[in-house]
């Protein structure tokens, strides 16, 4: 398997998804599906740190957006005077 730092979110999405599907199965063993079970908690771990770090970075730019638009509005109501 590969690991987290080599892997997209999309990569890791499909591994857990097929994961949930070997586990939903009646053919794992009790080893594999705790493998399994631990391998998903890292993943599911992974793809929410991914997430969250995605919300920030767009948090970001939608404020620097704003502070750039407040900034033209103030430069344009300056040249108006």
């Amino acid at each position: 398997m590969m690991t987290n730092n080599t892997q997209s979110f999309e990569e890791m999405m499909k591994e857990l998804e097929n994961i949930v599907q070997k586990l939903d199965s009646e053919n794992v063993s009790l080893e594999e599906s705790l493998n399994l079970y631990q391998r998903g908690m890292t993943l599911s771990a992974s793809c929410d740190e991914t997430l969250k770090n995605a919300e920030k970075k767009v948090n970001e730019l939608m404020s620097e957006e704003s502070t750039d638009n407040v900034q033209e509005t103030d430069k344009v109501e300056d040249n108006d005077e």
